[in-house]
Order: C-alpha cells, then sequence, then structure tokens
C-alpha cells in the first residue's frame, strides 16, 4: 500500500514539472530577446501562472509534511522539541490520535568543545551548531504521551502544545539560553 505522503509527493513532482513546462514555454523560449521582451514574457506567465503554481506548491508542500508527521510508527526515532532544546526519542505505542515516545540515550561526539565568546547573560557560544550525537535505546527513558493536533499537523504535548514532535533523531542542547 502506498502511503498518502507519496502520493502527495508524486503529485508535487508533476505540478513542479508542469510548472517549468509552461515556464519554458512561455518565458525561457521566447523570441524576443529584448529586455522588454523579458520583461512581458515574464508578466504574462505570473499572471497566468506563477501565484497559483506557488501557492499549490506550498500547500502540497504542507499536505505532505503533515502526512509524514500522520504515519510515523512504533519504533521510529523522533524528537521532542521543548523551546530551544531538542530531546531524541523513540515512539513506543500509537493509537489514531495519540502517540507515546520515549526518551533516547544521546552520547554528545567528546571532540564537540563548545566555544565562548563574552557577550549575553555571561557567554555567548558561538559552535553550538556543530553538536553531534549517537544515539541509543534506553528502557528506563521518560515516558512522554502525545496528542495529534490538526491545527498544527502534526503530534504535539504541553498544555498549550507548544512541544512539538518531529521526525528523526536530532538532540540539542542550547548553551546561549
Amino acid at each position: 500500500m502506498v502511503k498518502r505522503s507519496e502520493e502527495l509527493r508524486h503529485q508535487l513532482e508533476e505540478l513542479k514539472a508542469l510548472k517549468e513546462e509552461k515556464f519554458n514555454e512561455m518565458v525561457a523560449n521566447r523570441t524576443d530577446p529584448t529586455q522588454e521582451g523579458w520583461d512581458a514574457a515574464w508578466n504574462e506567465y505570473y499572471d497566468k501562472y506563477g501565484r497559483q503554481f506557488g501557492e499549490d506548491i506550498r500547500s502540497l508542500e504542507r499536505a505532505i509534511h503533515t502526512e509524514m508527521n500522520r504515519e510515523v510508527e512504533v519504533g521510529d526515532g523522533v524528537t521532542m522539541y521543548l523551546y530551544s532544546d531538542a530531546y531524541a526519542c523513540t515512539v513506543i505505542a500509537k493509537t489514531a490520535k495519540t502517540i507515546t515516545v520515549q526518551r533516547d540515550k544521546a552520547t554528545l561526539d567528546p571532540n564537540f568543545k563548545p566555544e565562548f565568546v563574552p557577550g549575553g547573560f555571561a557567554a555567548h557560544c558561538t559552535n553550538q551548531d556543530e553538536q553531534s550525537y549517537t544515539y541509543e535505546r534506553d528502557p528506563n527513558g521518560e515516558i512522554t504521551k502525545c496528542y495529534w493536533s490538526e491545527k498544527k499537523g502534526r503530534f504535539t504535548t504541553g498544555g498549550d502544545q507548544s512541544i512539538k514532535i518531529g521526525l528523526g533523531r536530532h538532540e540539542f542542547y542550547d548553551y546561549n539560553f
């Protein structure tokens, strides 16, 4: 069975191909080589297709993202985004409207050394985006139940749905907070 996200991805590829075809037909392969000819061809293309192609592409990209989040399965790695920090987790249970995640053990690469310069509250870490981790399941990790948010198109937790669940494992510690 083909996943809904794959069907949408195929639609997106077809739409992008159509966009390129229409652009080539109306703009890139125009016969008038002058700047005025370029401007006229571009304006005609944009008036006829440009805005709608852009809106349709963005809409499909959002729908793909939502479906990929909805399709998460038990055993998949996910990330719990807590404001500026992020925790790697594994999905350990799933129902139609909930997932239960368990915090993984994330080990920071021992070669990573935070570099600080004076500023902020006390100092500012200039290389925190270079953090890298290895992950392993932790059967004793903290367990959190998350709920599907139709509005956000993803699983969330927290009373205000401020803690979001994303695909893949991505541990991150914000040294600057």
